[in-house]
């Protein structure tokens, strides 16, 4: 097994992930994998929907999928999202993580990409007065599958 991150680079990749999602009513998700077994992008997709991504009041579930031994990063946002960034968000969001990856600092890269997808979110689904009753419709964690 790869490890990716350490326990402290984790702690500050989940915290990246509650900061971001305190400005918005927009879910993000990370999600590491031990090897790709079909492609990345069916493997991500799986995952989305295991993590019940898609059960978000207003579609704006986002999903980093990595498989760090196969050098995969795919990134997945669900409809409401999707349909106001299109796919060249998520092109300039993965580049801007992979300068990262390509100087090993992975939790920076996990971090940056939180923060871009955060920014977005809020610009476009930002928290409500009242959110805080129920702040958080899917875990912050990293998930696995390793």
């Amino acid at each position: 097994m790869i490890k990716f991150l350490s326990s402290d680079e984790e702690k500050r990749v989940i915290d990246c992930i509650k900061e971001a999602e305190g400005a918005t009513t927009g879910e993000i998700r990370v999600h590491l994998q031990g090897k790709v077994h079909k492609t990345a992008w069916e493997d991500a997709l799986g995952v989305f929907d295991r993590l019940k991504m898609a059960n978000t009041q207003d579609r704006n579930g986002v999903l980093i999928f990595i498989v760090p031994k196969d050098h995969q990063l795919v990134i997945i946002g669900d409809k409401g999202i999707h349909d106001r960034v299109m796919n060249h968000f998520w092109v300039g969001v993965r580049d801007e993580m992979l300068k990262h990856f390509r100087n090993k600092d992975f939790a920076e890269g996990l971090c940056t990409g939180v923060r871009l997808i955060g920014a977005k979110l809020h610009k476009h689904f930002p928290a409500q007065a009242g959110d805080e009753e129920n702040p958080n419709e899917l875990p912050d964690d990293i998930s696995y599958d390793m």
